[in-house]
């Protein structure tokens, strides 16, 4: 089934202006959460421990700037600084690398364990409530709908989609684009289908997806110039506007291919069969 960029673009426009300030606050919840894993700043302990060894390179090197550059005088700054290293200052080191990753480790399993348990089922949600805001007034309490469906399944699911794509991508960014695109529709398919278990919610994406990755990739490079304006505008475009038109469009779409993959699921009459 063929569509065009306009078609979805034109849906996502007029369901926009019928339902614009409840899109709004869900679009603004989805980029919440799909940033609300950043970096954590634990890297800083770090820093502490190279001033520390710059500062007393650096007064080595003053204390013989003026000798001759030799190797006995190379000699004399390595055997200054090894007398100043004592044991106890390589085991702070040890130590406090040690808690660095130990604390590093805990920050990205609580990060994990946030995206699973929490963030994962909202975007379910929130994906919801796009393909139902393209034909009615769709309500905010759909942004909860895994919770209250399946949950342990939905998690279940989007745990595997992910695991795919990272490990896809593991092996070089081209296969991880291409199977996050193949598994796009995932959480649209667990929207509508809370109890299709995870081999079959990814195996209908792959088959919803099929011939239509490239097509879905130009759709999104379409939006280049919009999120220029999201930028230029300190973000305010990108809240009132592009985030809330660019996920319609993403729904109006997996509304397309749903539709495509319904149909090709039905059964031919016997009466076009014998024609």
């Amino acid at each position: 089934m063929m569509w065009t960029r306009k078609e979805l673009k034109e849906r996502a426009k007029e369901a926009l202006k019928r339902n614009y300030w409840k899109i709004v606050l869900v679009s603004l919840i989805g980029m919440l959460i799909g940033g609300g894993l950043g970096s954590s700043g634990i890297s800083g302990g770090g820093s502490d421990i190279r001033d520390m060894a710059s500062d007393n390179v650096k007064e080595h090197f003053t204390e013989h700037e003026n000798d001759d550059v030799d190797w006995e005088g190379a000699e004399a700054v390595l055997d200054d600084i090894q007398m100043d290293i004592r044991p106890q200052d390589i085991v702070a080191v040890a130590f406090t690398v040690i808690v660095v990753l130990i604390v590093a480790a805990i920050v990205l399993a609580i990060g994990i364990a946030l995206d699973v348990l929490l963030l994962n089922p909202v975007q379910v949600g929130i994906n919801r409530f796009m393909v139902k805001s393209l034909d009615d007034t769709a309500r905010i309490a759909e942004v909860g709908y895994t919770f209250d469906h399946n949950y342990k399944n939905g998690v279940k699911v989007m745990f595997f989609k992910d695991l795919y794509v990272v490990l896809w991508s593991l092996l070089f960014i081209v296969p991880g684009i291409y199977k996050a695109y193949q598994y796009r529709m995932v959480p649209y398919i667990l929207g509508e289908n809370p109890d299709m278990t995870y081999q079959e919610v990814l195996q209908r994406s792959k088959d919803m997806m099929d011939g239509q990755k490239w097509d879905a990739f130009v759709l999104d490079l379409s939006f280049i110039l919009w999120h220029m304006l999201g930028g230029i505008t300190c973000g305010l475009a990108e809240i009132f506007y592009v985030a809330p038109y660019v996920n319609l469009t993403d729904a109006a779409l997996y509304s397309r291919l749903s539709r495509k993959d319904l149909a090709d699921a039905q059964p031919v009459p016997t009466t076009m069969m014998q024609l």
